[in-house]
């Protein structure tokens, strides 16, 4: 392993900085009215003057938009801007109270999501809807498999032999006589495409319009652009919309962009003429600081402390390692690699829920060895893992409980029964210090938005005392003013001498946050890079190290 004493500054400018006075709002309403008000006959899908209210909130505001054939239309918002009430208005599961809808030159009424998907609208879920115990094909033909069950036995052969054919005819490849859950993310992702290909096929449409709810969440650079690039093959035969809280990805793949803020059509733009810094702008209702990764508030390497971690050799079969590194009191190394270079199993290894072959850690000054989560929390070490809702969460359980499910043991009394006293006070403190916004510390966490639930993870270490956090893709999903939250805790974090392991897929968010950048290939690291405030690498570099 060599190390980078320099590298060129990060080259930022193609951001653009805009005021709140250089976009007004009534400009903002005209330009999204603009071409929506009257129904295009050539129109995919046609939303006009669509509202919605829960009891005393209104999540949509006499909503319009357009999709027309064969367009990527991105949608873009802040948690609670009125995106998902949208998704489930055009999927059925929601009736509007106002309002109408047309797809391809017909008024619907969608009373459900089987009636909306066979007239060729289909979502694509973040959390993805895959049976992991059933074969890519059986998920294929789920709840339709029709003439495939003569005398009530599926004839497996003939369903493979056609769903295979059905991915064939998109361009995809994937074996689906493996079970679901033994497919990777993006295969599973692929699967729920080609899913929604075929149910419009079996209804009125043979375009579909397919909504695809924070695709990248979870997905790899190489991932990512093999998903963008079935995207644009399938142009000729379907529509899609693409929500996500990736802004440059959203630029990249979408024709046109609506902004929603607080359930109304604030922005409507072409992908090709706007910026990220317009559409954050947009989004948040401000132009947010040049400095979006708080790097003047990163520490120098002057202001760090000691060395509060050293892995020497660290080495998981032949698979990841062995690898060396260092961590100091307060500083963010950063952690990047392509897709298979190993750097989520790194951060697993870290944390003790792989445990290695061979190698040690060196905690604060006392050696351990990392073959269990509970032996590195008892060092100080936290663990955020990149999937937060199955990993990171009790969805089913208050804030109170996911706070304070690391400091079990601080909570017993003298009997053998948890001090709820004492928890509460710990949630408390965490949610005020963190600025979680829950209606309650009894509030299910599934009700929250990702950013708040992304804190009460946070909280959770922090409760804990954690000096340590191995955080991998921590603002996975979150939104744009979200994330700018959680880049100021981490930096608060440092301040008060807490370390990070930084892994994430977005190399700019690594570039901003990290004091250094650990460089991974194919589960070795390659090199560590310098990353001080002043003189930050680019991503060119970087990828250069990666591949």
């Amino acid at each position: 392993m060599r190390t980078s004493s320099r590298i060129t500054r990060l080259n930022d400018s193609s951001e653009v900085t805009v005021s709140m006075a250089e976009i007004k709002d009534s400009d903002l309403n005209q330009t999204a009215r603009e071409g929506t008000d009257v129904q295009r006959d050539d129109s995919a899908l046609h939303i006009a003057n669509i509202s919605k209210s829960f009891r005393n909130v209104v999540a949509l505001d006499d909503v319009s938009l357009n999709v027309n054939e064969g367009e990527v239309v991105g949608l873009v918002g802040e948690n609670g801007a009125g995106k998902s009430t949208l998704l489930k208005i055009l999927t059925g599961v929601q009736e509007p109270d106002q309002g109408e809808l047309f797809t391809h030159g017909e008024k619907q009424t969608f009373t459900g999501p089987l009636k909306a998907a066979k007239e060729g609208i289909s979502l694509v879920h973040q959390e993805q809807d895959i049976v992991s115990n059933l074969s890519g094909a059986e998920n294929l033909f789920l709840g339709r498999e029709g003439d495939l069950t003569p005398y009530g036995y599926v004839n497996k052969e003939r369903m493979i032999d056609e769903a295979q054919q059905h991915l064939e005819s998109l361009g995809i490849n994937i074996d689906l006589s493996l079970r679901a859950g033994d497919l990777s993310f993006n295969e599973r992702q692929l699967l729920e495409i080609a899913r929604a290909f075929m149910i419009a096929k079996e209804g009125a449409t043979e375009t579909p319009i397919i909504m695809l709810d924070e695709p990248t969440a979870g997905l790899e650079e190489e991932s990512r652009d093999l998903l963008f690039s079935l995207i644009n093959d399938l142009r000729d035969r379907a529509s899609f919309i693409f929500v996500s809280h990736e802004l440059d990805e959203v630029i990249e793949i979408s024709d046109r962009i609506y902004v929603l803020k607080d359930g109304q059509l604030v922005n409507e733009v072409s992908a090709s003429e706007t910026t990220q810094e317009v559409l954050r702008t947009s989004m948040v209702g401000r132009s947010l600081s040049d400095d979006y990764y708080l790097t003047s508030k990163q520490l120098s390497n002057t202001e760090l402390g000691e060395e509060v971690l050293a892995v020497d050799e660290l080495l998981y079969r032949d698979e990841v390692g062995p690898f060396s590194l260092s961590l100091r009191e307060g500083e963010i190394l950063g952690v990047v690699g392509v897709d298979g270079s190993g750097k989520e199993r790194l951060g697993r290894m870290l944390y003790g829920d792989i445990t290695p072959t061979s190698g040690s850690v060196t905690v604060l000054g006392q050696e351990v060895f990392p073959d269990s989560p509970s032996t590195m929390k008892t060092t100080g070490m936290g663990y955020i893992p990149k999937d937060r809702k199955n990993e990171g969460l009790l969805l089913y359980q208050p804030v109170r409980t996911n706070t304070s499910i690391a400091i079990v043991d601080k909570m017993m009394g003298k009997l053998p029964l948890l001090d709820i006293g004492l928890e509460k006070r710990e949630t408390k403190e965490a949610v005020e210090k963190l600025d979680i916004k829950t209606p309650s510390i009894e509030t299910l966490v599934r009700k929250l938005s990702g950013g708040n639930q992304q804190k009460v993870v946070l909280g959770r270490w922090f409760a804990n005392e954690s000096s340590i956090l191995v955080m991998d893709n921590v603002t996975r999903g979150v939104d744009v003013g979200a994330k700018e939250d959680v880049y100021e805790l981490c930096r608060e974090f440092t301040r008060q001498g807490i370390s990070m392991i930084f892994i994430a897929d977005e190399l700019q968010e690594v570039i901003g946050m990290a004091n250094r950048i650990a460089v991974m290939y194919k589960g070795e690291i390659v090199d560590i890079v310098d990353a001080p405030p002043e003189d930050k690498p680019t991503e060119k570099e970087l990828i250069e190290l990666m591949v």
